[in-house]
């Protein structure tokens, strides 16, 4: 019920903004020199589309209301991943991975503070040199980067019985390194932020090529996985089919 509901959510939103605000833009800013400078782009770029439609719906009033939104959001959202990546970094992969949980707690909280200044400046920097690209582009690649390491081991995991642990680790970095590496590649980065004439790897999205390639890396390990571990997780499949 909740993941209908959150589901049903998330596709109200991006339907809103595809349809109502994709089609509001186009109609009432995109053709308004008012939003426009002297090479008919919009004011500050792609990004700032959604607050100028504001203006021309409810004037200043409803812009104000809406950047400050787009501020708080832009707040939750930071907070949220820092915090996430800050977790994941000294918590799950340092203590748990390296350390094996033999890491006190004072030293895991300086072990946060470090890691979040350090984060925090690498943030910063793309920040700066993805500034001037299409927040909804940067957003889309975000998803297939989470797509190509998490879609394929869900699915895997749930219906497919000889998904091995040394599988599902070797596709999910699989997935990551290589939607990483052609995103670089690609024409966002390769052409827009580096300043090359043509990208190595000339598809913008590259979800539809990582995405297969962990899926090929889980089935290819997995089979070749003969150890007493991947024993174990074929027949814990086979448990959790009964239940």
């Amino acid at each position: 019920m909740s993941a209908g509901v959150a589901l049903g959510a998330v596709s109200y939103v991006n339907l809103l903004i595809f349809f109502v605000i994709g089609v509001g833009a186009v109609a009432l800013v995109k053709e308004n020199p008012i939003y426009l400078d002297e090479s008919s782009t919009v004011l500050g770029g792609n990004n700032m589309v959604s607050v100028h439609l504001a203006d021309a719906v409810g004037g200043e009033v409803f812009m104000g209301i809406i950047a400050a939104v787009a501020f708080a959001t832009i707040l939750a959202v930071v907070a949220g991943l820092m915090l996430a990546s800050v977790t994941a970094l000294t918590h799950d992969l340092y203590t748990n991975v390296v350390k094996g949980g033999e890491v006190d707690q004072e030293k895991q909280i300086r072990l946060s503070k470090i890691a979040a200044v350090g984060l925090g400046i690498i943030v910063a920097i793309l920040g700066i040199a993805f500034e001037r690209q299409n927040i909804a582009y940067l957003v889309s690649l975000t998803l297939a980067i989470g797509a190509s390491t998490n879609f394929p081991l869900l699915i895997l995991s749930m219906y497919w019985p000889g998904l091995t642990t040394k599988g599902a680790v070797a596709g999910g970095i699989v997935g990551l390194v290589g939607a990483i590496l052609l995103m670089v590649m690609g024409p966002a980065v390769w052409v827009d932020v580096f300043g090359n004439d043509r990208p190595i790897f000339p598809q913008a999205y590259p979800a539809l090529y990582s995405v297969i390639l962990a899926f090929l890396t889980m089935w290819l390990v997995s089979k070749m996985d003969h150890s007493d571990q991947a024993m174990e997780d074929r027949e814990n499949f086979q448990v959790m089919k009964e239940v």
